[in-house]
């Protein structure tokens, strides 16, 4: 027998008997694509095993809390507004004991309980399993009470997050229409192996690609089977001839033309090291044809034929690389969209969070003009925003930054976790926010959420930036020197990079180096005084934002 502390997800299928009695065939048809699309993926992206299986329930051994909790939250947004299939989870922190035919513990008894209290398509959580989640996650959860459970000899505290209709209920009409942003299906990999192992690479592979393509702001991604000539299509297939592997993968357009094809190689030693890269490759070569074409696409249509979606959309686009030229040419277009539709809440979204993050830069004249609007869209916006996460943030930052009361800003961050746990591009913005009001660690938490689920997004730039400052605000300058040099690989334009670069270097004691990368900081903000910077933000006056001005200091950047 084996022993050992597991997280343990307990689901179950709400209403199984009857949907059975009323349709079979219909009920095992919605099991299987649950499997192969949502199960699988997102189980295999958390590195969960489904331990035992019941027909119409499962329990899914995880590593840590975080990553049951991350999964159960996954699978019940992808749920949302599905047809035949709801659930309820359960899950809890616990010793769990293996022999061959069997798994038992208090892991296995406490999970399956709260899976029977939990309301249909909710998370019931046992308080061991709260008290190990970030603020990326814990912001989710409800206080639910004590519950005494059967068998059970300690009452446990649980936490509950909401439905999934419940939380889309706290949302309006407000957001994008999706149908004016290019849309991509991922078909589930393609495997017709029968060993265990190559149905987990290849439901590795289709998890690790939603996961990819999922953090870039301007793609609708979805996974799923079903056919499409509304979307680009990626369809992989998962070969195997006994332990050599090969992936074949194709890249369709919305006419169904294939655009682009690969074939990778591997062995099944190698499967794991293989797969991120593999995944990273066809990532970058998908996400460049795509956005190319789509680019080409809009900037075909004559300027005064843009509708105000495609102006945000191009406005996104634009905001690449978060230099001076990129700023003033996304906000061009923001400010074209709000013309062209005064009550398009995405425009006002993304025009006014460039906007906060132009005011935190040195005032080029160019972007005076924008700033100064400012303003008036988040009057303006204050109206739209209710149900609209990334509106909401971006109105309270702006907020905060003239106000400087952090306390709200922490209620509107928590709120938008709540709403959007998963939105690369939105965890990176209340990575901003944390750090400018002075939650270090919980910016580095967000930071490195946003890194993980959008790896090749546009936010991708700015929370490396992002988690490099919180690095040396947390005095792990070694981290935010490596975090830099990830970001110096994609852009040498992001003034932030240089500028926790010199922090960092300073404080290890590594002045010619720091005074180096001052420099290059001071090319990008020819203007910027320590009495400016901590006139816009002073990161709420921690510890960490008086650490990391001391390192500017002895970088060399002015004080006056």
């Amino acid at each position: 027998m084996n022993r050992k502390l597991s997280a343990v997800l307990a689901a179950d299928v709400v209403g199984f008997s009857r949907m059975m009695g009323a349709n079979e065939a219909a009920t095992m048809a919605a099991l299987k694509t649950l499997r192969a699309e949502i199960f699988g993926p997102v189980f295999a992206d958390h590195k969960g095993t489904i331990v035992k299986s019941m027909g119409d329930g499962w329990l899914v051994e995880f590593t840590s809390s975080v990553a049951a909790v991350s999964a159960a939250m996954q699978v019940q947004d992808r749920l949302k507004g599905h047809a035949e299939i709801t659930l309820r989870m359960g899950i809890h922190i616990g010793d769990v004991t293996r022999n061959e035919d069997d798994i038992y513990g208090d892991g296995i008894n406490i999970a399956a309980r709260l899976e029977a209290l939990s309301p249909p398509g909710s998370v019931l959580i046992s308080d061991a399993v709260y008290s190990s989640l970030d603020g990326t996650l814990s912001p989710s959860f409800e206080a639910a009470g004590t519950q005494k459970l059967k068998n059970i000899t300690r009452p446990i505290i649980t936490w509950a997050r909401m439905s999934h209709t419940a939380v889309e209920r706290e949302r309006t009409d407000t957001a994008q229409d999706v149908s004016t942003l290019p849309g991509l299906h991922i078909h589930p990999t393609i495997n017709n192996d029968p060993r265990a192992e190559l149905q987990d690479i290849a439901d590795g592979l289709t998890a690790d690609l939603g996961t990819y393509f999922g953090g870039i702001n301007w793609l609708q991604t979805k996974i799923s089977g079903s056919e499409t000539t509304e979307a680009y299509s990626l369809r992989q297939t998962l070969r195997a001839r006994g332990d050599r592997l090969r992936l074949e993968t194709r890249l369709q357009n919305d006419r169904g033309d294939i655009i682009w094809t690969h074939k990778s190689d591997s062995t099944l030693d190698d499967a794991f090291d293989w797969q991120d890269s593999v995944v990273a490759d066809i990532a970058d070569h998908c996400l460049g044809m795509i956005l190319e074409a789509e680019t080409t696409r809009l900037t075909t249509i004559p300027d005064d034929q843009l509708t105000a979606e495609q102006c945000v959309l191009m406005g996104i686009m634009a905001w690449r690389d978060f230099g001076h030229v990129s700023f003033a040419n996304s906000v061009a277009f923001f400010e074209r969209a709000i013309k062209a539709k005064p009550d398009l809440a995405d425009a006002y979204a993304e025009g006014v969070i460039v906007l906060v993050a132009a005011q935190t830069m040195s005032r080029k004249p160019d972007l005076l003009a924008y700033i100064a609007k400012l303003p008036a869209w988040v009057e303006a916006g204050r109206a739209l925003a209710p149900g609209h996460p990334m509106l909401t943030l971006s109105i309270a930052i702006a907020t905060y930054l003239q106000d400087q009361r952090p306390l709200p800003l922490k209620d509107v961050v928590a709120q938008t976790l709540r709403l959007a746990p998963f939105d690369a591009r939105i965890l990176g913005y209340c990575g901003w926010a944390n750090l400018w009001s002075g939650q270090t660690q919980d910016a580095f938490d967000c930071f490195k959420k946003s890194l993980d689920f959008g790896r090749r997004g546009p936010a991708y730039v700015a929370s490396l930036g992002g988690i490099a400052s919180a690095c040396v605000q947390l005095g792990r300058d070694e981290d935010a020197l490596a975090y830099v040099k990830k970001g110096l690989a994609l852009t040498d334009n992001y003034p932030t990079y240089f500028s926790a670069k010199s922090a960092a270097l300073a404080n290890l004691g590594r002045i010619q180096e720091a005074q180096e990368a001052m420099v290059h900081y001071r090319i990008l903000e020819p203007d910027r005084t320590i009495r400016l910077w901590q006139a816009t933000n002073n990161y709420a006056g921690c510890d960490g934002g008086k650490r990391f001005f001391d390192g500017l200091i002895l970088a060399g950047l002015p004080k006056e």
